[in-house]
């Protein structure tokens, strides 16, 4: 949804005359929480004291708050007090991301949809290069930023790192073939004429978003330079029931949309060729994780297997999942 202002007296000179039309586009930023949320202070403050590209014009912030803390609900409610774009869902329990986004996606209004998570935290500036991005190509539908991690010592840091790493050179290669069907969901902005109501229990509702668009004729885009920091868990059996519950959304998103999200893990099993060369760049350019490639290699494995006994035994699981942080 587009907004003209080209009569505002702001954009009138002194002799009355017109000047040219400057065409403002809105757009929504849409934030889940739950749980304890630490991060959300500082997102919040990143957002507020963000200078927005001209032609931008940011018309709400809608936070989910599902399940939260007595002390994160305080926090938000005073907020949500000092500015008025502010809009605070309040769930007393959890039901699922999927619905959450969908609560979001009902109440946004403008041309573009912001979607960060409580836990994440844009540096300075890649929300607004995101939207110049976007909007310089109406083609595309989605632009997703790029996770970034404070890696820690240990062997679980060095996987979690190789995964990370791999995951954005896979993106990095995708976006300049056009053939990335993936969205980030830690930071990514969508045009609103892209989006559609998630079905319910979706899983990786970023990954869904994105695969659909792409299904319907949109480009799915990632930029690097939108550098966005991320929580990861701590220990190796969190790493992978992290990621035994996405990649069981990953397959239940195929089974949804008719296409597997093209991430590093899914190219190597279906597109070999492809999904190698992006591990062996991420390797060549970071040699220090090589160690670590056996540890991520099995706790993939196993997370697989889990992810498909998951598929198999029922088709509504990880709806609601046991988060790290808490």
């Amino acid at each position: 949804m587009a907004v003209h202002w080209a009569s505002d007296p702001r954009y009138t000179n002194q002799t009355g005359i017109s000047a040219p039309e400057t065409v403002i586009s809105a757009f929504t930023i849409g934030i889940c929480a739950t749980g304890v949320s630490p991060r959300i202070a500082e997102l919040l403050d990143t957002i507020e004291t963000e200078r927005f590209p001209d032609g931008f014009r940011l018309g709400g912030i809608i936070i989910v708050a599902s399940a939260c803390t007595e002390r994160t609900l305080m926090y938000l409610r005073r907020i949500r007090r000092t500015d008025p774009r502010i809009l605070l869902i309040e769930e007393k329990e959890r039901r699922g991301k999927a619905e959450a986004v969908n609560r979001i996606v009902t109440e946004a209004a403008g041309e573009f949809l912001v979607f960060v998570n409580a836990d994440a935290v844009p540096e300075r500036g890649a929300i607004s290069r995101l939207l110049r991005a976007i909007k310089r190509d109406p083609k595309t539908g989605i632009v997703s930023g790029n996770p970034v991690i404070d890696a820690g010592d240990g062997v679980a840091s060095r996987v979690l790192e190789l995964m990370w790493e791999t995951h954005n050179s896979c993106s990095a290669d995708l976006d300049q073939t056009r053939l990335a069907n993936h969205g980030t969901d830690e930071l990514m902005v969508v045009r609103t004429d892209a989006l559609a109501s998630l079905p319910a229990g979706v899983v990786n509702d970023g990954a869904y978003i994105a695969g659909l668009a792409h299904s319907r004729g949109y480009l799915v885009r990632s930029l690097t330079s939108a550098s966005v920091s991320v929580d990861v868990p701590t220990r190796p059996i969190e790493i992978i029931r992290q990621r035994r519950r996405i990649l069981y959304g990953h397959l239940q998103i195929w089974r949804l949309v008719g296409e597997a999200p093209r991430t590093a893990e899914s190219l190597i099993l279906l597109s070999p060729g492809l999904g190698f060369r992006v591990l062996v760049r991420t390797m060549t350019r970071r040699p220090r994780l090589l160690p670590a490639l056996p540890f991520a290699l099995v706790s993939e494995l196993i997370s697989l297997v889990g992810a498909l006994a998951d598929n198999l035994s029922s088709g509504q699981k990880h709806t609601v999942w046991k988060r790290y942080g808490d």
